[in-house]
């Protein structure tokens, strides 16, 4: 009889136990409901201990994040591999009031009324019957979940306002959603390059952010555009001895830059290396020559196969480590000599500038399977804004056989971008009249229109 009550009492003591602990799992939603272990399943709707969390085998920063300018105090750290911000996923949507599912090779989040499927395996989500990519592969330690800051924006249609100084990254809702432009069926094809570009000629967190909204203005008319892209930037002058190789050196500019090189890749653009360092000797990056070249400082320049091949890797290695797709190569200032020129067949399909002797032609070169077509810019460049009328008189009389081909440095679009803050701290501009839509109207009324390098016959 003893034997039986006691047996009872057990029983009744462990209904009441697991009782009052699914009581107390109802009271504190915090607690995750279930556990990750091996390919098991997790469905985390708030977790907040993180004590179990053993980290990431990156670089931590102490950056500060802002989401619809309230601070996000967070418990996990941020991550940065090459000059990209992992962020904690799981802790931020928590703090947002949002949900994570990790189930086998899905991972679901809901933030405000978004809700993205991630596929795991391929590496992609659905989004209005279109497959996006991740720019860089989740990260995932037993429940907790990493992404790269550009997929954390891409997914939740978010801007992003960098503030260097302060250390901080904050996020909104982007408000600014004009309906894109349908692209002309038919026309005279048109190209578009923007010149120079580096880390350091763009360094101010203003400058990166108006890159991106000339981006986003050539996005919205769907037309597609490229970048001559300087992978590093050397200034040997004594008054700065700068030396920024963004593909080795980590700092928050340098992440910047790097999320505008993603930016505008996922606007449309096309990027290409243009020279490695733009530059040789004492001379400074944008302003020098990199190969050899019968003229200016060109002649000091080694004019051996292997110095430019050499040079090409440290380009081409460059991107590689940056995870940065590149479509073209361009000489800088087009000074090549014709030995070198031949290295840089070996190497690229697309060599943006005129094939020597041919000029203002497309020209296809053939050596065994390998192909490389060179791509004139018979319209030359925007020499400044008091250039504009020249550019335009050039288009309009442009023989209709010639490629319409042109390039300019961005920055002629910079005074024309006015930034500013709403009373929440939300990001704004006006971009009112410029270099660019001045040309772009003139393109349009003349019967042209832009493709990608890529897609020219």
């Amino acid at each position: 009889m003893k034997k039986r009550l006691i047996a009872v009492l057990l029983i009744l003591g462990v209904i009441v136990g697991s009782t009052a602990i699914a009581k107390g799992i109802m009271k504190n939603p915090k607690l995750k409901t279930a556990a990750a272990s091996g390919g098991g399943n997790v469905e985390d709707s708030r977790v907040g201990d993180y004590s179990h969390f053993r980290g990431l085998p990156l670089s931590k920063d102490n950056i500060k994040l802002k989401f619809e300018n309230k601070d996000i105090n967070l418990t996990l750290p941020i991550y940065y591999e090459e000059n990209r911000y992992y962020l904690p996923i799981t802790e931020i949507i928590s703090k947002l009031g949002g949900k994570q599912i990790l189930k086998d090779n899905s991972l679901t989040l809901e933030l405000g009324n978004i809700t993205q499927i991630i596929d795991l395996k391929e590496n992609d989500y659905l989004n209005n019957d279109h497959v996006y990519h991740l720019k860089k592969k989740s990260l995932i330690t037993g429940d907790v979940v990493y992404l790269s800051m550009f997929d954390f924006h891409k997914l939740f249609n978010l801007t992003v306002d960098w503030d260097t100084k302060a250390r901080t990254l904050a996020f909104y809702y982007d408000r600014d959603n004009p309906a894109r432009q349908a692209r002309p069926a038919t026309g005279k094809p048109a190209l578009i390059r923007f010149e120079d570009v580096s880390a350091m000629n763009y360094a101010l967190p203003e400058s990166m952010e108006k890159l991106r909204i000339v981006s986003d203005y050539l996005y919205a008319k769907n037309i597609p555009f490229h970048v001559a892209w300087v992978p590093r930037y050397i200034d040997p002058r004594p008054s700065s001895r700068a030396d920024i190789d963004i593909s080795k050196q980590y700092s928050m500019e340098n992440a910047d830059f790097v999320y505008t090189l993603d930016y505008m890749l996922d606007r449309d653009g096309l990027i290409g290396l243009h020279g490695y360092t733009h530059q040789y000797g004492n001379t400074v990056s944008i302003e020098g020559l990199e190969f050899h070249a019968p003229f200016e400082n060109g002649v000091n320049i080694p004019d051996t196969e292997k110095y430019a091949q050499d040079r090409i890797n440290l380009a081409k290695d460059a991107a590689q480590n940056l995870d940065i797709p590149y479509a073209f190569f361009e000489a800088p200032h087009y000074g090549i000599f014709s030995s070198q020129l031949m290295v840089a067949e070996k190497n690229f399909d697309i060599i943006y500038e005129d094939y020597p002797g041919s000029p203002n032609q497309i020209v296809v070169r053939r050596n065994g399977n390998k192909t490389t077509k060179f791509i004139p810019t018979p319209l030359n460049y925007v020499d400044g804004k008091k250039d504009v009328n020249r550019m335009i008189n050039k288009v309009k009389n442009l023989s209709p056989n010639v490629l319409a081909s042109f390039f300019l440095a961005p920055n002629l679009e910079f005074d024309s971008i006015s930034l500013s803050k709403d009373k929440d701290g939300y990001p704004t501009y006006t971009y009112s009249t410029s270099v660019l839509h001045q040309l772009l109207k003139v393109f349009q009324e003349n019967g042209y229109r832009f493709v990608k390098i890529t897609e020219l016959n």
